[in-house]
C-alpha cells in the first residue's frame, strides 16, 4: 500500500512540474510606468539641469545697423533667449553700428568663426559667396507683395528647401537658422523735393553694394554703392542726393536730417536671412541647436509685431522732424522702368517668381 501511495505520489509531482513547464510566459505591459528617478538625500532629482553661474561659450553677432534700431532690439533679444535656454552656458554679444565692420567684412568674419552670426539681404549673398539665384532675385523691386507675403512664402516648404541649400553654397562654412525678418516697403530719400521719376534721372541715389541694388537703382538714379555707415556724411557732403530705406532705417540713422524728403515709392519690401557659422554649429548640443532656432523665431515674432507698430509711429516722428511725405503716384512707371532687371535675374525662374508673387 505504502508503494502504491509513494508512487502516486511522485506521478503527481511529474504532472504538477509538466504543466508548470509548458505554461506561457505573461506578456509584457505594454507601457510599462517608468522608473523613478534617482534622488539625492534632499529629495532634489539628480537629472536636473545645470545651471552655469558663468558662460563657457561666448559668441558674436555684428549688425550694420544703429544700436539703437530694432533690429538690434532684436537681437538682443535672441541673446536673452539663449542665455535662458541655455541656462547661462551661452552668451550672445550684440554689436551695432558697424562696430566690427562692413557687411562684407563681417561675412568673411562668419566663415572664419570670429563673428558668429549675421544677418544679411539675400540679395547680397551672392556677392557674399552664396550664390543660390533665388536669394538673389528676392532683391528684385515690386517682388514681394507684402510683409506677411513675405514671411508666408519664406517660412513654406519652398522657402525652406532654398534654404537647405545654404550650407552647400557656402562651402560648408555656414548654415541658415531657418529665421526671417521681412521690413516694411522701402522708399526714397532726397535732399530736394521730387515728384516723378523723371526727377531721379541725374540723382545720385546711395545703393546697397551688391551688384543687383547697384543695378536697380541704376534703374531709376544714378547709384553710388557705399556702406551704410558712409550714408550720414556722404548726404552731408553732397557725395550722395538721397537714399532708400525703410521709415525706421532712415529715422533711427538720423539721415532725415540731411535728407527731409520722402517719395513714397515702396519699391522693395526686403527680406533678411539670419546665418550661423558651421564651426559655432558644431559646438553646440543637438538640444541647443533646436533652442537656438526656437529663440531666433521668438525674437523674429516680436520684431515683425513691432514693426507693423511702429510704422505710423516712425511717420509721425519724421513728420515731427519737418520731413515732407510725398505720394508716389506714377507707380508704373517705376515698374517698367525695372523690366530690364528682371530680364537679367529672373530668368530660368519664372516659377518661382509667379510662386512668391501669389502670397499676398
Amino acid at each position: 500500500m505504502r508503494k502504491r501511495i509513494l508512487a502516486f505520489l511522485l506521478c503527481a509531482a511529474m504532472m504538477l512540474g509538466l504543466a508548470a513547464c509548458g505554461k506561457a510566459d505573461p506578456a509584457p505591459a505594454t507601457n510599462p510606468a517608468p522608473a523613478p528617478a534617482a534622488t539625492s538625500d534632499t529629495g532634489t532629482a539628480e537629472t536636473e539641469a545645470k545651471t552655469y553661474s558663468k558662460p563657457e561659450l561666448s559668441l558674436t553677432f555684428p549688425e550694420i545697423n544703429a544700436d539703437a534700431s530694432t533690429v538690434c532690439e532684436m537681437l538682443r533679444r535672441f541673446a536673452d533667449n539663449v542665455k535662458e535656454g541655455s541656462r547661462g552656458r551661452i552668451e550672445i554679444n550684440v554689436f551695432g553700428g558697424g562696430q566690427l565692420g562692413t557687411e562684407a567684412d563681417t561675412m568673411e568674419m562668419l566663415r572664419t568663426g570670429t563673428a558668429d552670426f549675421i544677418r544679411i539681404n539675400p540679395a547680397n549673398a551672392a556677392t557674399r559667396g552664396i550664390d543660390i539665384p533665388e536669394y538673389t532675385a528676392l532683391g528684385l523691386p515690386y517682388l514681394v507683395q507684402s510683409v506677411q507675403g513675405g514671411l508666408d512664402y519664406l517660412y513654406s516648404d519652398a522657402g525652406v528647401a532654398i534654404a537647405d541649400r545654404v550650407l552647400e553654397a557656402s562651402g560648408g562654412e555656414i548654415r541658415s537658422l531657418y529665421n526671417y525678418l521681412v521690413t516694411p516697403p522701402r522708399n526714397m530719400f532726397t535732399k530736394k523735393p521730387v515728384s516723378c521719376l523723371a526727377d531721379f534721372n541725374k540723382l545720385k541715389i546711395r545703393s546697397e553694394t551688391s551688384q543687383i541694388k547697384i543695378d536697380m537703382i541704376n534703374c531709376w538714379a544714378s547709384a553710388t554703392p557705399l556702406a551704410m555707415s558712409e550714408i550720414y556724411t556722404s548726404l552731408s557732403t553732397g557725395v550722395l542726393d538721397g537714399c532708400e530705406n525703410t521709415l525706421s532705417g532712415y529715422y533711427d540713422n538720423a539721415w532725415y536730417e540731411q535728407a527731409k524728403y520722402v517719395y513714397e515709392t515702396e519699391h522693395v519690401i526686403n527680406c533678411n536671412l539670419l546665418l550661423v557659422s558651421e564651426k559655432t554649429w558644431q559646438k553646440l548640443t543637438t538640444e541647443e541647436q533646436t533652442m537656438m532656432i526656437e529663440a531666433m523665431k521668438e525674437a523674429c515674432d516680436w520684431f515683425q509685431a513691432k514693426q507693423d507698430e511702429k510704422v505710423e509711429e516712425y511717420r509721425q516722428l519724421l513728420t515731427d522732424k519737418g520731413v515732407t511725405f510725398t505720394a508716389c503716384t506714377d507707380r508704373q512707371d517705376w515698374i517698367d522702368a525695372c523690366k530690364p532687371l528682371y530680364e537679367q535675374y529672373a530668368s530660368g525662374l519664372e516659377d518661382f517668381i509667379a510662386d512668391i508673387q501669389s502670397y499676398k
